[in-house]
């Protein structure tokens, strides 16, 4: 039986969540039933990029120049017809394309090709569909105009299928809640390094990944960390990543006077060596769908608090297995960081509960058997209906 072709489209294969997900999923699916290709666009300055990595592990990758995250109405024409030509070169059974721009492109090119199955992943983030500029209106039209196109929609919370419904995205019969997974082998079996290979030996750590982006809430982990020092005179802060906010960040650090104490060694290749040694893991964000990174640190054992935002009340239950404050309060968020720091206790507690909340509700295999399971039932769906 010949194997089902599949085409993933992400905008870029930048080092961020939504892209490694991607990799995930070409890398996962039962290599005798499906045969996937991952189609993808320029990083943008400062993001690093996956395409080795995607090389290393053996998917067939396929670059496209002119698809990019910012709107510019020609390289986007261009990205279209670039995708629809590779659409009907491939004969792909299914395209499932991931974020916004990457997705509108690759949906219209898929039905303009006639692809007999085309799918859609909300990864969250998509309350700019209720604002009321004139960015948001277009992208509101935009995105409602492409679940026309979708024949489902995943979304990775519930959050993000209420938020998707409530600004007018596709019906609620198109979608399908599919939380993401991680690897959990590649995270639970790792073996912890020494603090002194990172240069941190004898002090209390906190750590947090991501790009340095407002939405990120990481000028209020800033002044949290301010109000510790202190209690805790030898506490630190590493931010794993890069991006556009790092020089303000840290500048921002040095007013606050803990430049010293504020580390930012940028994008990592492994975030596990860093985890490993994190005493605590924050997530400050403003907005989020379901953080990857979140499950990552709680696999690992890491005690996590994060912001009552998006998917994450779905990931963590508040005083069980982490923390939840509210986005941007600085001041209970700083509350919260000290009373993890202040019992070891507590972090313990907490994260033996993250990794068994991980292990039971977030495994890959789990988020992998569902994708299959709906790939086969549309394009069986699709084959009866012809």
């Amino acid at each position: 039986m010949a194997r089902i072709r599949v085409l993933q489209i992400v905008t870029r294969l930048a080092v961020r969540g939504v892209p490694r997900h991607v990799l995930a999923i070409a890398a996962g699916l039962d290599p005798e039933r499906f045969a996937v290709e991952v189609l993808a666009g320029r990083s943008e300055p400062g993001e690093g990029e996956l395409w080795q990595e995607a090389q290393v592990r053996g998917i067939a990758t396929l670059r496209i120049p002119s698809l990019q995250r910012s709107v510019k109405p020609l390289a986007d024409v261009r990205a279209l017809v670039a995708i629809y030509r590779q659409i009907r070169r491939g004969g792909y059974d299914i395209v499932h394309t991931h974020i916004s721009k990457g997705g509108i492109l690759g949906r219209l090119a898929a039905r303009c090709a006639g692809v007999p199955v085309v799918v859609h992943t909300y990864h969250g983030r998509v309350e700019e569909v209720h604002g009321c500029s004139l960015k948001s209106r277009f992208f509101r039209a935009c995105e409602r105009r492409a679940a026309s196109w979708s024949d489902a929609l995943i979304a990775v919370s519930e959050e993000t299928v209420r938020l998707c419904l409530s600004g007018g995205i596709g019906t609620a019969d198109q979608y399908r809640m599919i939380h993401n997974g991680i690897d959990l082998r590649y995270f639970m079996d790792y073996r912890s390094v020494e603090q002194t290979s990172l240069g941190l030996e004898g002090k209390p750590i906190i750590g947090t990944i991501g790009s340095l982006k407002e939405e990120k809430g990481l000028d209020v982990l800033l002044r949290s960390l301010s109000g510790l020092v202190q209690r805790y005179p030898h506490i630190q802060l590493c931010v794993i990543g890069d991006g556009p906010l790092r020089v303000s960040l840290e500048e921002e650090a040095r007013q606050l006077g803990i430049g010293d104490r504020v580390h930012f060694p940028g994008i990592v290749a492994d975030v596990r060596p860093w985890l490993a040694v994190f005493d605590l893991f924050v997530t400050p964000s403003i907005r989020e769908g379901l953080p990857t990174v979140l499950l990552e640190a709680m696999a690992m054992g890491c005690p996590v608090i994060a912001s009552r935002v998006g998917g994450v009340p779905e990931i963590i239950r508040d005083g069980e297995n982490g923390l939840l404050v509210p986005a941007r309060d600085s001041a209970l968020l700083e509350e919260a960081i000290g009373q993890l720091a202040g019992s070891s206790e507590m972090r313990t507690r907490m994260g033996e509960a993250g990794r068994r909340r991980v292990a039971e509700e977030f495994a890959q295999e789990r988020m992998l058997k569902l994708l299959e399971e709906e790939y086969e039932q549309l394009l069986a769906a699709r084959w009866v209906g012809e």
